[in-house]
């Protein structure tokens, strides 16, 4: 978790990703979209989560940025509300 992270949405996003492709997954919030890094982290402590999954599926992106399993959802986004949207993360 990247402490200068910002919650882009309190709700995962699926998404399919490809197996053995590699993937930059959006670690501070502020990328358009979301979920793929476009270089927004820049000027943050953050940088994006390199992936490579075994298998092609849709995979449940976290999107509050604070999974303790990211880039994957693990139910964390719970602690957020919509007021907290676009705002710094929960330590």
């Amino acid at each position: 978790m990247c402490k200068d992270a910002v919650v882009f949405e309190n709700k995962p996003k699926g998404v399919t990703l490809d197996a053995w492709i590699p993937y930059y997954i959006c670690s501070c919030g502020r990328s358009e979209g979301g979920v793929f890094c476009d270089g927004s982290h820049e000027g943050t402590s953050c940088l994006p989560k390199k992936v490579i999954v075994e298998k092609t599926k849709q995979y449940h992106i976290c999107m509050c940025k604070t999974s303790k399993n990211f880039p994957f959802c693990d139910g964390t986004h719970s602690i957020y509300t919509d007021e907290d949207i676009k705002k710094n993360i929960k330590p």
